[in-house]
């Protein structure tokens, strides 16, 4: 895999860290605090309930194209194995990249439940939303590690799309 492939999935993973930023700040308002109260409020009306589904499904794209095509990328570049999710999430926790491998699982294990389940009861849904907010905030802050080190490690070339997260390095 070339540096330009890295390249591209940094610029794609950057999109993708901007939009789910911005409508997790539209649904949650910085809180990710959620009861079943919170819920009803956030889905009383179909704006809410859209910011629910496009949430979902930004936290679902970012956390497949992180673990299944940016992570494979990195490891290729630096010159790692590449194996299942499962390892390649281990070795990014011991390069340090990432915070937590089992984190990541049960991220996909939660994107799961967003994307490919409607959840009915209020009060399975809130604990479920509020762990996929405060995850979003930790796959923020890996891919803010990821990015650093493919761009200052590895020599990937990241154009100004001008859509990057502000937090973002």
């Amino acid at each position: 895999m070339s540096l330009g492939r890295l390249t591209q999935l940094i610029s794609l993973v950057d999109k993708e860290d901007y939009h789910l930023a911005g409508v997790r700040k539209r649904l949650f308002s910085n809180d990710c605090s959620v009861d079943t109260s919170r819920l009803q409020h956030l889905l009383a009306d179909d704006i809410g309930i859209d910011r629910l589904e496009s949430f979902g499904a930004k936290f679902g794209r970012m956390q497949d194209t992180v673990v299944d095509k940016l992570i494979p990328a990195v490891l290729i570049a630096a010159g790692e194995p590449v194996a299942a999710a499962i390892d390649n999430l281990a070795r990014m926790e011991r390069l340090e990249l990432i915070a937590s491998a089992d984190e990541w699982l049960q991220m996909r294990g939660l994107r799961n439940r967003l994307v490919h389940e409607y959840i009915d009861r209020p009060a399975d849904l809130a604990p479920a939303l509020e762990r996929a907010c405060r995850f979003s905030e930790r796959m923020h802050a890996d891919y803010a590690c990821i990015r650093r080190y493919a761009v200052g490690r590895l020599g990937a070339e990241v154009p100004s799309s001008g859509l990057r997260n502000p937090d973002s390095p």
